[in-house]
């Protein structure tokens, strides 16, 4: 009886002995697989971030670096009569427009992403863009302020403003014939 008993012990140690070699040696390889890189470069990629900046900035005044050309090249589209018109940052709190520009906010997140050409040449900056939505929702003009000096960039950015049109009408209780919108794309690359 106890030969049987020291049998069943020296199964149950091989099988435990076993286990843990097994789970020692499946933890080993995930541990390396994630030090792997499947994609063939030989280097991993580096994050990056891209987000739509808020900045407190005085709205009406023109930044230090747009020239005064800049709005005859692109003049403020005429509205409907009687009513007015609105120069918003994106990212502002502070106004009544907040709920309008969230959803704006949201629906460009959705589609922004940082060009691949960009990305891999290491490109970083702030496109600032001003758009314009017409009582409708129709998008009435879009330029670039202020340019990231990254043509990719700032095409990205300006990208994102048309794929989103259509955009919703403007509320009734805003009373405004054309909403005119400022916003920052800032794309940097995680150091």
């Amino acid at each position: 009886m106890m030969a049987q008993n020291g049998g069943d012990m020296i199964q149950k140690n091989l099988l435990i002995t076993a286990i843990v070699i097994s789970l020692v040696g499946h933890m080993a390889i995930i541990a390396i697989s994630g030090m792997i890189v499947f994609n063939g470069s030989g280097a991993a990629e580096k994050p990056f971030t891209v987000h739509l900046e808020s900045k407190a900035t005085t709205i009406g005044s023109k930044p230090a670096s747009i020239k005064s050309s800049t709005e005859q090249d692109h003049p403020i589209p005429e509205g409907t009569p009687g009513k007015g018109e609105a120069v918003v940052e994106l990212g502002d709190r502070q106004t009544k427009y907040y709920s309008y520009l969230k959803h704006l906010k949201r629906k460009f997140e959705k589609r922004w992403t940082y060009p691949r050409d960009a990305y891999s040449k290491k490109e970083k900056g702030v496109s600032v863009v001003r758009f314009s939505i017409g009582e409708s929702g129709n998008l009435a003009d879009a330029f670039i302020l202020s340019s990231s000096g990254h043509e990719s960039l700032d095409g990205e950015a300006l990208r994102v403003i048309h794929s989103s049109c259509p955009f919703n009408p403007l509320p009734a209780t805003f009373n405004l014939s054309m909403l005119h919108v400022i916003a920052r794309f800032q794309y940097d690359l995680a150091e």
